[in-house]
């Protein structure tokens, strides 16, 4: 984790600095859509635990959260690669931070 500095993720300067702006976007989307997708199709469609708004909100606020912290030092490892396989790497890295994260919800 020598990428992760984490004062850069609190103070969000990997994702305000000018720097192929687009790119950090679609990085930024893929993780989160990644987590919330993991979440739905585990713990919505398989499991079918019940969801409630709080939850629901609690989830998402969370997986901002995560996706803030996660993207400052995954940015680093994935902004030379072309866009398709940077969504699609950002996409799967975000499944798997949602089946570390996701546990300790409950």
């Amino acid at each position: 984790m020598q990428s992760f500095i984490f004062n850069d993720a609190i103070r969000f300067r990997l994702a305000t600095q000018r720097e192929d702006t687009g790119a950090k976007i679609q990085v930024f989307l893929g993780v989160l859509v990644g987590v919330l997708l993991r979440w739905i199709i585990v713990d919505v469609i398989k499991n079918q635990v019940p969801q409630m708004f709080a939850v629901i909100v609690a989830r998402i606020v969370i997986a901002l959260i995560v996706t803030i912290f996660v993207f400052s030092g995954y940015w680093q490892k994935v902004k030379d690669q072309p866009a398709g396989m940077r969504f699609l790497n950002a996409l799967v890295y975000g499944v798997s931070i949602d089946a570390l994260v996701g546990p300790w919800m409950y």
